[in-house]
């Protein structure tokens, strides 16, 4: 009886654990943690910046959908532009970050179309085969394929990074002919 006592209170106090010490969790319900969300999902910390976040959003998928083809739902997306936001999401000193299918952050250095439509594609990989993809598949497959279709205009990036984006590029080309999904299908 003890057992099961002690399995229910270790199942309660989990979920208050992880909320409390891996803060990238936080974006699965950021209106406790000193955001506000509107019916879109979008959140933002600074309410007067909400229009502006919403025009980034736009024109990020827009620029999704018109060059790639990609067609994006309405994720949950935090924008930060304190950094007192930026901590409390485990942003560090990450630009943004996607928590699989389920929610984005966006760090205040990160209010370009680059970095959102990078975290954008992330989210797109993730709802079309699945979070796990995300931690299981290949980096330059991942990673190159945010940094080459975001349209991210650093002309060299950090390593490994740039080699991702350059192995991507050299793969994508060798399926130049067949829709973005279904050349991936066959890798992710």
């Amino acid at each position: 009886m003890k057992f099961i006592k002690w399995s229910v209170v270790i199942l309660l106090l989990l979920p208050i654990s992880a909320l409390a010490f891996f803060k990238p969790v936080r974006v699965l319900i950021p209106e406790a943690f000193g955001v506000n969300c509107n019916e879109q999902n979008l959140c933002v910390d600074d309410f007067s910046r909400l229009a502006a976040a919403q025009s980034l959003l736009k024109d990020s998928k827009n620029y999704l959908a018109a060059q790639w083809g990609l067609s994006i739902g309405e994720p949950k997306i935090i924008f930060c532009s304190t950094e007192q936001c930026r901590s409390t999401f485990g942003l560090s000193n990450k630009a943004g970050f996607t928590l699989g299918s389920f929610a984005i952050a966006i760090a205040p250095r990160a209010w370009r179309q680059h970095y959102v439509a990078h975290e954008l594609i992330h989210h797109w990989q993730a709802d079309r085969f699945g979070s796990l993809v995300l931690l299981t598949s290949e980096q330059w497959l991942i990673e190159g394929m945010a940094y080459a279709l975001s349209n991210d205009p650093r002309v060299a990036l950090h390593e490994p990074f740039e080699s991702y984006r350059q192995r991507f590029n050299d793969w994508y080309r060798l399926k130049a002919d067949i829709p973005l999904k279904e050349s991936l299908a066959g890798v992710l």
